[in-house]
Order: structure tokens, then C-alpha cells, then sequence
């Protein structure tokens, strides 16, 4: 797997700079942690307790934090650590709501303290996961609470360089391909074209029927009056100035019609240069890297997230887009007879890209807030000194956290819930990849890392008014 190597896209100068990019208190710790082995729950940890003073809000009203709609007050105590939350199986599960998320959140509001959202979630705008999130919490005042925090797994994709943004052509796959689109345009994109558009542009791309009147009714012609039919050699070099050539493929989210998507991904990954309809004269060369497979200018692969499951209100844990892309590694590795690993990017947790975007997000985290932005504040950096990422799910929230470290020195410790993905077994008793410490719900997580800043804090504190 080589999903951290750069095949091909030019990032904007931030995306590029994220591409490069102790003990407890002396009393017992919080009943709330789990008995991991003592060196896990105690490493890197500041041993000075901080005073801690709860600030009093000068309404109690959750829609508001202070006077006149002001910025909260933050609380000195607080002032250079910070929260990443996970959403499904931290948050809520399916559509209910984790009891007591909802006052957490509005509490650690009312602290200022700076938090962000990272969720593997995607094929919609963020705006739409706010209104969603807020429905699930039942949160009156999403627009205090939650906005400008939700960074889904295709977010940094705003980040991009213009000129790929700009004179690219980019094929988009996704659970819901035409919300993706416009929500691919709306990051920019000029050119976008979905599985569902080839499909109608040349019928013998795919020969079955199979939701051309559901999943695929929907389609736009091909962009700038270029043909998915001009090729009918596929050897020949003299390719005709109609024929469409992709430069980037994006998955964004658990697509739905795995074959047609695989058909086409798998066409554009053995073909010269990204020309729909040709083969590479490349491949399965002996001579070269790889036997040559990828290796003639075909576009970059971009997986939005690598999850292979996620939480819902089922029992059994249910696949992500993760098992999207270990069907099509097993595809490719039967088309190039295990000669060569399928190259691809990651988005999403636990790459790198996407905590350091988080990271730069808590960063400059007042140009963020609704209220900073209507004052027109400049943005201005905020140093952090620790950052705890709660999730449920160990292969990517946790090992994410453990393996970032942010050149500014900043650490980032994992706490693992017990309301998700993660749930111990005979055979697997405890996670792979260790957190920092185990608890039962995103409340007690939030308890457990004050404390550890010295704060004497309780769940029925944080679940107050």
C-alpha cells in the first residue's frame, strides 16, 4: 500500500506544508478510565495541576455564550489544549444521539475551549453534517455549537491547488454521485464528471443495465464537448482532441455500484495517460518499476477514508469505504497477476493530511467561529500545547492520533470510547493500536482529559448548565 507517496496532484502551499508535515495527578486517577497498562495511560503527560474556575456566563441561554453574542471568555486553565471529536459511534449512533453529547458540547463552548469535528463522513457538504449532527444531539443553536467545526474526510480536497481545480477533469464516485459533484464544484472544481455521465455517454462502457433508471438516471454531458466514444483503437497513440481524459479520481464516500465503479477506475488505472478507451503499452512490462503498471501518466487515486466498518444502531459493525477499496486491490491484484500494488492517496483518518488540516484548523481556530468572522477578525495563530482526539474506532482515530506528530511540538493523545466501533473480544480483548486511555462515552473522555489538566471536574459538572 502506498497511499502516503504523491503520485500526481499539486497541493495548495498549505495542503503541501500538511503533506510534509505527563504523569497524572498525584490523586487517583478518574474512576472513569479504563485499567489500561500503566505506561500507556501515563506518558508524555505534564505532572503541574492548573487552576481551574469555572466562568460564570452572563445568561444561562445555550443559544448564546456572553454579551451581545461575544466570544466566550476562555478560560486561562484551558487555553492551550484543544478537543477532535469523532461523530459516528462517539457522537451518536445511527440516528440517536449519545446521552449527554449534547451538553457536553454546549459546555465546553461555554469554557471557550477549542474543539473541531473529524469524521470520515463525506459525500455531502459539512453544512449538511452540522444540520445533521445538530438533529441527532437535538442542539437548538447548532450555529453557536457546531458550525465551521466539521471536517470530513474530503474536506482538505478545499485546500487543492487552484490549477487542478481549475483545468483538470476529475471523476467523482460517491454514495450519492450528483450530490458529489455539487459538492465537488462547490470546492472548486471545474470539471467533474461521475460514473453515471460515462454510462450515458457510451452505453458499451458497461454492459448491463443494472440502476441506469436509479443509482445512474442522473448525468450531465461530458465537459468541454469531449466524447467517452472517440477512442476505438486502444493501442493507437493518435488520440483524437475530443477524447476525455481524466486527470484525477476521487472516491469520495462508500460508493453504491461497486462493479461499475470498479470497471471504470480499473480502465482509467491501465490506460495511457488517463485517455478513456486506451491501454497502456506499459504494462505488465518486465523491465520497470512495478512491471509497469501506473507507470504511464494514468491519473492519481484518492480515497477519501479507509475504513473498513462503521457504527450504526445494528449490532454488527457495517462496511465503509474501506471495503470499497479492498474489493478493488483484490481486482487489481488478479488483473496484474500480483506484479503490482495498487497505488492510491488517503484522505481521511488516519492519514497525516487530514490531522494536520485539523491541526491548522485548531490553530487558527478564531477565524473559525461564527462570531470572530462577523467581527472580521483577522485570523491569528493560537498555540496549542495538547490536543486530544476521542473516537471509537482504534485503526483510524486512534492510530491517527498516536502516529501524528505536528512540527510545532504540539501532542495529540487518543481516547478510546466504548460507544462504537471498538468493542472487546475473546480474540481480540484489547485494540491494536493502544490509546492513552479507555473510557465508556464521549462525556467521561472529556472528564478524564480536564483532569489530566489538573481541572476539578466531574461528569455532573460537565453535563450542567
Amino acid at each position: 500500500m502506498v497511499h502516503g507517496q504523491v503520485l500526481g496532484a499539486r497541493l495548495a502551499p498549505c495542503c503541501r506544508s500538511l503533506a510534509r508535515a505527563g504523569a497524572l495527578r498525584s490523586r487517583a486517577a478518574a474512576p472513569v478510565a479504563s485499567t489500561l497498562p500503566k505506561a500507556a495511560r501515563h506518558r508524555a503527560f505534564g505532572s503541574t495541576p492548573r487552576r481551574f474556575r469555572e466562568r460564570v456566563s452572563s445568561r444561562e441561554d445555550d443559544s448564546t455564550t456572553a454579551v451581545n453574542g461575544a466570544e466566550p471568555e476562555l478560560n486561562p486553565a484551558f487555553a492551550d489544549i484543544a478537543f477532535a471529536f469523532d461523530i459516528d459511534g462517539v457522537l451518536y449512533k445511527g440516528q440517536e444521539g449519545i446521552p449527554g453529547a449534547r451538553e457536553m458540547l454546549q459546555k465546553i463552548r461555554r469554557q471557550g475551549l477549542r474543539y473541531v469535528f473529524l469524521t470520515n463522513g463525506g459525500g455531502a457538504h459539512e453544512n449538511a453534517k452540522v444540520a445533521s449532527l445538530a438533529k441527532r444531539l437535538g442542539l437548538e443553536n447548532p450555529e453557536v455549537v457546531l458550525k465551521d467545526r466539521v471536517i470530513q474526510s474530503h474536506t482538505p480536497m478545499r485546500s487543492w491547488d487552484q490549477d487542478i481545480k481549475e483545468k483538470g477533469t476529475v471523476l467523482v464516485t460517491a454514495s450519492q454521485p450528483e450530490r458529489a459533484r455539487q459538492l465537488a464544484r462547490e470546492y472548486g472544481f471545474k470539471r467533474v464528471v461521475t460514473p453515471a455521465d460515462l454510462l450515458a455517454a457510451n452505453g458499451h462502457i458497461y454492459p448491463f443495465a443494472h440502476l441506469r433508471d436509479s443509482l445512474h438516471k442522473e448525468f450531465s454531458p461530458l465537459p468541454d464537448g469531449k466524447s467517452a466514444a472517440a477512442i476505438t483503437d486502444p493501442y493507437s497513440r493518435d488520440i483524437p482532441s475530443d477524447a476525455l481524459q481524466i486527470d484525477q479520481i476521487l472516491v469520495w464516500n462508500d460508493p453504491r455500484d461497486w462493479s461499475l465503479d470498479i470497471q471504470v477506475i480499473h480502465d482509467l488505472l491501465v490506460s495511457h495517460r488517463g485517455y478513456l478507451g486506451t491501454i497502456s503499452t506499459l504494462n505488465g512490462d518486465r523491465s520497470l518499476a512495478d512491471h509497469g503498471w501506473q507507470q504511464d501518466g494514468q491519473p492519481a487515486l484518492w480515497i477519501s477514508n479507509l475504513d473498513l466498518v462503521w457504527k450504526t444502531e445494528y449490532p454488527v459493525n457495517r462496511f465503509g469505504t474501506g471495503a470499497f477499496l479492498h474489493a478493488l486491490e483484490g481486482v487489481w491484484a488478479a488483473v496484474t497477476e500480483g506484479a503490482a500494488p495498487l497505488r492510491y492517496h488517503a484522505l481521511g483518518k488516519p492519514s497525516r493530511h487530514t490531522y494536520a488540516y485539523a491541526h491548522e484548523r485548531l490553530l487558527h481556530y478564531d477565524a473559525d467561529v461564527p462570531e470572530a468572522q462577523r467581527a472580521g477578525r483577522r485570523q491569528k495563530r493560537r498555540p496549542l500545547r495538547r490536543v486530544y482526539m476521542v473516537g471509537d474506532n482504534p485503526e483510524s482515530d486512534i492510530r491517527g492520533a498516536n502516529e501524528f506528530a505536528p512540527e510545532d511540538g504540539t501532542k495529540w493523545e487518543s481516547i478510546l470510547v466504548r460507544t462504537g466501533v471498538f468493542q472487546p473480544t475473546r480474540a481480540e480483548p484489547e485494540p491494536r493500536y493502544k490509546p492513552t486511555v479507555i473510557v465508556d462515552d464521549v462525556v467521561d473522555a472529556v472528564v478524564w482529559a480536564l483532569q489530566n489538566e489538573g481541572a476539578d471536574v466531574s461528569r455532573e459538572w460537565l453535563l450542567s448548565k
